[in-house]
Formats: C-alpha cells, sequence, structure tokens
C-alpha cells in the first residue's frame, strides 16, 4: 500500500523533499492478476518496451479541492485527492445530460456516479448497446449486465459503446473502451463496471470518483509542480502494455 496523495505526507512529496526530484509522478496499471504495473517518481522518459510513453500524454489541468474529502480531517483542511474538470460524458458520441463543472478524483475498484448522474448515464448506455445483446439480471453493485454470449471481443476488451470523459475542450477526452468499461462476473454475464453512489459502501463526497477498473492499461502522469495530469487512453491499442516495463534495467 502506497499513499500517492498530495498531502506532505504522501510518497510524490516526500521522494521530491528527500531526493530533489521534481514534484512529479507517473503510474501504469496492469490489467492482468499476474503481471506488475509500474509507478515512475520524478521527470521522465517513461519507457515501456522500448516506447517512450511521456511523448503521447494529452494533458488536463489537475484541480485543487479546498474541501477535503478525506474521511478525517481538520477544519479548513483542503482535499489531497486529485481532481479533474470535466465538461461532459459521451458515449458513442452522445451526450450524457448532466451538470458540466464535474470534478473527478482517483479512488474505489469501479468508478462511482452521483444517483442522477448514474441513471442518465446507464439509461445512455442502453440505449447505445445493439440490439442483439440481451439484458440479464444485475449483479451488485452493478445496474446493468448482458449475456457475454453475445457480445463481441476486441483487442481492446469487449465491443461495447465508447464511453468519453470530455475535459477541458471538445478534442481532450478521456476515453473507456470495453477493457476499462466492463466487468466479467461470470463465464455468461458482463456488468457495466460504474456503481451508484447509493449502493457504493462509501458514498462519494464529489459527483463522479474514478475507479482502478477505469485507470488499468491508462498510462497517468501526476505533475504537482505545474498541477496537470498527462494521460494517454488505453495502452492496449498499441504496441506495448502497462506490464512491460523492464525492472532489470536501469531508470
Amino acid at each position: 500500500m502506497a499513499g500517492l496523495g498530495r498531502a506532505k505526507i504522501g510518497l510524490p512529496s516526500q521522494f521530491a523533499s528527500a531526493f530533489s526530484f521534481h514534484r512529479k509522478f507517473a503510474f501504469c496499471l496492469s490489467s492482468s492478476t499476474s503481471s506488475n504495473g509500474v509507478v515512475f517518481y520524478g521527470n521522465g522518459p517513461y519507457v515501456l518496451n522500448h516506447n517512450v510513453v511521456s511523448v503521447s500524454l494529452v494533458y488536463t489541468p489537475l484541480l485543487l479541492n479546498h474541501y477535503s474529502t478525506g474521511p478525517a480531517y481538520m477544519e479548513g483542511q483542503a482535499s489531497s485527492d486529485y481532481f479533474i474538470n470535466v465538461k461532459s460524458i459521451k458515449i458513442n458520441d452522445e451526450s450524457v445530460p448532466l451538470n458540466t463543472s464535474l470534478p473527478i478524483s482517483t479512488v474505489n475498484p469501479y468508478t462511482v456516479l452521483e444517483n442522477t448522474i448514474y441513471t442518465a448515464f446507464v439509461d445512455l448506455f442502453l440505449k447505445e448497446v445493439p440490439a442483439h445483446i440481451p439484458r440479464v439480471a444485475p449483479v451488485e453493485p452493478f445496474g446493468a449486465c448482458f449475456n457475454s454470449t453475445h457480445i463481441g471481443r476486441t483487442r481492446v476488451g469487449p465491443a461495447v459503446p465508447t464511453i468519453d470523459s470530455v475535459l477541458q475542450s471538445g478534442s481532450v477526452y478521456w476515453r473507456f473502451l470495453g477493457a476499462n468499461s466492463m466487468v466479467q462476473v461470470n463465464e455468461e454475464v458482463l456488468c457495466l463496471g460504474f456503481v451508484d453512489a447509493g449502493l457504493s459502501p462509501s458514498n462519494p463526497m464529489t459527483s463522479i470518483v474514478i475507479g482502478g477498473l477505469q485507470l488499468e492499461e491508462n498510462f497517468l502522469q501526476f505533475d504537482l509542480a505545474a498541477s496537470r495530469l498527462g494521460f494517454c487512453n488505453s495502452l492496449l491499442s498499441g504496441p506495448t502494455t502497462c506490464a512491460d516495463f523492464n525492472f532489470t534495467s536501469i531508470a
């Protein structure tokens, strides 16, 4: 367990102080339970399988939430979580109706959505799912599940509608493909890996909380000094994955 928050006791701040690193870190979570991901502290280049990932990063501002979202905090203490501003969410390029100034932080196994956002999000996703894919009874904590025998497979996971989080402009978006949006709960059932805040074990204090599933195989760079998040969409569509860092090399 490693604390990567923006607080002074977090590893990024501790390492920056002890080793004169830039206040910057990056991580890449593997989607495989048998393969390692990787965390980088300080500047790049970040090399996975001889590919320098940092040259393909897209950036969006990191926001500071002046209200703590932690379970215990002092009055007036800012949140140590990381937040970005989401202008809209699109499914197959169709917009989900929601408030256009929503922060996102990164905790929880699956993305948690405030109830009204979740309802609108699932309704649109169901409209975009091809008619030949039948729904099945939901499996908690998920609210939308499907018969997986009717869903095709691609290099980037199940063939389901794409989900885009549109950031500061229409050309800057974080895309979630099937590998990051669907959960295989048994041999014949796939569920949409987004959770209603009302069913979440920890009710979020923010409207959207990005979960671990949505982060897998996405390379993320947190530049604390410049207050920006760098990201690239799923590595599964390219020549490398998060498991491709050579731990026997000299970084």
